[in-house]
Protein backbone atom coordinates (compact mmCIF):
# COMPACT_ATOMS: atom_id res chain seq x y z
CA UNK A 1 0.00 0.00 0.00
CA UNK A 2 2.84 2.36 0.88
CA UNK A 3 4.37 1.87 -2.60
CA UNK A 4 1.04 2.58 -4.29
CA UNK A 5 0.73 5.83 -2.32
CA UNK A 6 4.27 6.86 -3.25
CA UNK A 7 3.65 6.15 -6.96
CA UNK A 8 0.35 8.05 -6.82
CA UNK A 9 2.05 11.03 -5.20
CA UNK A 10 4.81 11.03 -7.84
CA UNK A 11 2.27 10.86 -10.69
CA UNK A 12 0.21 13.67 -9.15
CA UNK A 13 3.32 15.82 -8.74
CA UNK A 14 4.33 15.26 -12.38
CA UNK A 15 0.81 15.97 -13.65
CA UNK A 16 0.49 19.16 -11.62
CA UNK A 17 3.86 20.34 -12.93
CA UNK A 18 2.69 19.89 -16.53
CA UNK A 19 -0.60 21.66 -15.77
CA UNK A 20 1.27 24.49 -14.06
CA UNK A 21 3.62 24.80 -17.04
CA UNK A 22 0.65 24.90 -19.42
CA UNK A 23 -1.02 27.61 -17.33
CA UNK A 24 1.83 29.99 -18.07
CA UNK A 25 1.88 29.20 -21.78
CA UNK A 26 -0.66 31.82 -22.83
CA UNK A 27 -0.21 33.69 -26.08
CA UNK A 28 2.68 36.10 -26.04
CA UNK A 29 4.36 34.25 -23.17
CA UNK A 30 7.69 32.43 -23.31
CA UNK A 31 6.41 29.77 -20.88
CA UNK A 32 6.50 26.03 -21.41
CA UNK A 33 3.25 24.53 -22.73
CA UNK A 34 2.03 20.96 -23.11
CA UNK A 35 2.22 21.53 -26.87
CA UNK A 36 5.96 22.22 -26.41
CA UNK A 37 6.34 18.97 -24.46
CA UNK A 38 4.76 16.94 -27.26
CA UNK A 39 6.42 18.86 -30.11
CA UNK A 40 9.84 18.29 -28.53
CA UNK A 41 8.95 14.75 -27.46
CA UNK A 42 10.28 11.36 -28.45
CA UNK A 43 9.59 7.70 -27.83
CA UNK A 44 12.30 5.12 -27.37
CA UNK A 45 12.22 1.30 -27.43
CA UNK A 46 15.21 -0.74 -26.28
CA UNK A 47 16.23 -4.35 -25.69
CA UNK A 48 18.99 -5.23 -23.25
CA UNK A 49 20.51 -7.24 -20.45
CA UNK A 50 19.98 -6.69 -16.72
CA UNK A 51 22.52 -7.89 -14.16
CA UNK A 52 20.51 -9.00 -11.13
CA UNK A 53 23.44 -10.69 -9.39
CA UNK A 54 22.70 -14.20 -10.71
CA UNK A 55 24.80 -16.36 -13.05
CA UNK A 56 22.58 -15.56 -16.08
CA UNK A 57 21.40 -12.03 -16.85
CA UNK A 58 17.77 -11.15 -17.49
CA UNK A 59 16.68 -9.93 -20.91
CA UNK A 60 14.69 -6.71 -20.59
CA UNK A 61 12.62 -4.42 -22.79
CA UNK A 62 12.37 -0.72 -22.03
CA UNK A 63 10.01 1.94 -23.32
CA UNK A 64 10.72 5.62 -22.76
CA UNK A 65 8.83 8.83 -23.39
CA UNK A 66 10.99 11.93 -23.20
CA UNK A 67 10.93 15.58 -24.06
CA UNK A 68 13.49 18.32 -24.54
CA UNK A 69 13.20 21.29 -22.19
CA UNK A 70 15.45 23.60 -24.20
CA UNK A 71 13.19 26.54 -23.29
CA UNK A 72 14.46 26.22 -19.72
CA UNK A 73 18.09 25.27 -20.41
CA UNK A 74 19.63 24.03 -23.69
CA UNK A 75 20.26 20.28 -23.44
CA UNK A 76 17.91 19.76 -20.46
CA UNK A 77 15.11 17.22 -20.73
CA UNK A 78 12.82 14.85 -18.85
CA UNK A 79 12.02 11.16 -19.36
CA UNK A 80 9.57 8.59 -18.03
CA UNK A 81 10.53 4.95 -18.52
CA UNK A 82 9.03 1.50 -18.04
CA UNK A 83 11.37 -1.52 -17.98
CA UNK A 84 10.09 -5.11 -17.98
CA UNK A 85 11.77 -8.50 -17.84
CA UNK A 86 11.27 -10.45 -21.09
CA UNK A 87 13.35 -13.47 -19.94
CA UNK A 88 14.16 -14.10 -16.27
CA UNK A 89 17.63 -14.07 -14.80
CA UNK A 90 18.49 -17.44 -13.29
CA UNK A 91 21.07 -19.43 -11.42
CA UNK A 92 21.36 -23.04 -10.26
CA UNK A 93 21.99 -24.16 -6.70
CA UNK A 94 21.96 -27.70 -5.28
CA UNK A 95 20.24 -29.00 -8.42
CA UNK A 96 17.47 -26.39 -8.19
CA UNK A 97 16.87 -23.26 -10.27
CA UNK A 98 16.34 -19.77 -8.91
CA UNK A 99 14.69 -17.29 -11.30
CA UNK A 100 14.42 -13.53 -10.84
CA UNK A 101 12.41 -10.91 -12.71
CA UNK A 102 11.56 -7.25 -12.17
CA UNK A 103 9.86 -4.22 -13.53
CA UNK A 104 10.96 -0.64 -13.10
CA UNK A 105 9.14 2.66 -13.48
CA UNK A 106 11.41 5.70 -13.56
CA UNK A 107 11.32 9.45 -13.89
CA UNK A 108 14.55 11.19 -14.94
CA UNK A 109 16.02 14.62 -15.52
CA UNK A 110 18.24 14.35 -18.60
CA UNK A 111 21.03 16.25 -20.28
CA UNK A 112 21.95 15.84 -23.96
CA UNK A 113 25.29 17.04 -25.30
CA UNK A 114 25.33 17.38 -29.09
CA UNK A 115 28.67 16.52 -30.71
CA UNK A 116 27.54 17.67 -34.17
CA UNK A 117 30.68 19.82 -34.52
CA UNK A 118 32.91 16.74 -34.01
CA UNK A 119 30.77 13.86 -35.35
CA UNK A 120 27.64 14.79 -37.28
CA UNK A 121 24.52 13.33 -35.65
CA UNK A 122 26.15 12.06 -32.43
CA UNK A 123 24.78 12.98 -28.98
CA UNK A 124 26.00 11.99 -25.52
CA UNK A 125 23.28 11.33 -22.95
CA UNK A 126 23.18 11.57 -19.17
CA UNK A 127 20.30 11.18 -16.75
CA UNK A 128 19.47 10.92 -13.06
CA UNK A 129 16.18 10.32 -11.29
CA UNK A 130 14.06 8.02 -9.17
CA UNK A 131 13.12 4.46 -10.16
CA UNK A 132 10.46 2.30 -8.54
CA UNK A 133 11.72 -1.31 -8.75
CA UNK A 134 9.56 -4.37 -8.04
CA UNK A 135 11.60 -7.60 -8.09
CA UNK A 136 10.37 -11.17 -7.73
CA UNK A 137 12.33 -14.37 -7.06
CA UNK A 138 10.94 -17.86 -7.74
CA UNK A 139 12.38 -21.15 -6.48
CA UNK A 140 11.11 -24.71 -6.18
CA UNK A 141 10.34 -23.92 -2.52
CA UNK A 142 8.31 -20.76 -3.12
CA UNK A 143 8.62 -17.18 -4.19
CA UNK A 144 9.31 -13.77 -2.69
CA UNK A 145 9.10 -10.21 -3.89
CA UNK A 146 10.44 -6.85 -2.84
CA UNK A 147 9.96 -3.31 -4.02
CA UNK A 148 11.83 -0.09 -3.42
CA UNK A 149 12.49 3.35 -4.82
CA UNK A 150 16.08 3.74 -5.97
CA UNK A 151 18.27 6.54 -7.27
CA UNK A 152 18.88 5.82 -10.95
CA UNK A 153 21.70 7.22 -13.08
CA UNK A 154 22.56 6.50 -16.68
CA UNK A 155 24.83 7.38 -19.57
CA UNK A 156 24.48 6.70 -23.25
CA UNK A 157 24.92 7.77 -26.84
CA UNK A 158 22.47 8.43 -29.64
CA UNK A 159 23.25 8.63 -33.35
CA UNK A 160 20.70 10.48 -35.48
CA UNK A 161 20.01 8.65 -38.74
CA UNK A 162 17.37 11.20 -39.83
CA UNK A 163 15.67 14.21 -38.24
CA UNK A 164 13.16 11.98 -36.47
CA UNK A 165 14.95 8.60 -36.19
CA UNK A 166 18.02 7.58 -34.20
CA UNK A 167 19.75 4.53 -32.75
CA UNK A 168 20.59 4.63 -29.05
CA UNK A 169 22.68 2.70 -26.53
CA UNK A 170 22.41 3.16 -22.76
CA UNK A 171 23.90 1.94 -19.51
CA UNK A 172 21.68 2.54 -16.48
CA UNK A 173 22.23 1.61 -12.88
CA UNK A 174 19.98 1.59 -9.86
CA UNK A 175 19.78 -1.56 -7.75
CA UNK A 176 20.15 -3.40 -11.10
CA UNK A 177 22.63 -2.67 -13.93
CA UNK A 178 21.05 -2.50 -17.40
CA UNK A 179 22.86 -2.34 -20.76
CA UNK A 180 20.50 -1.79 -23.71
CA UNK A 181 20.28 -0.73 -27.36
CA UNK A 182 17.33 0.44 -29.41
CA UNK A 183 15.75 3.18 -31.49
CA UNK A 184 14.41 6.67 -30.82
CA UNK A 185 11.55 8.25 -32.78
CA UNK A 186 11.03 12.03 -32.46
CA UNK A 187 7.52 13.44 -32.91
Amino acid sequence: MKNALICSALCAALASGVAHADNHGTSGSNGLTTNDLVANGYAEARLGFADMGLSDDAIVVAGTFGTALDQILPGLGAEAELTLTAADAETSYFGQTLEASYFGLGGYATYTLSLDQQVKGLELLGRAGLVYVDAEVDTAFGSASDSSIELGVGIGARYNLQNNLAIVGRFDTYDIDVLSIGATYRF
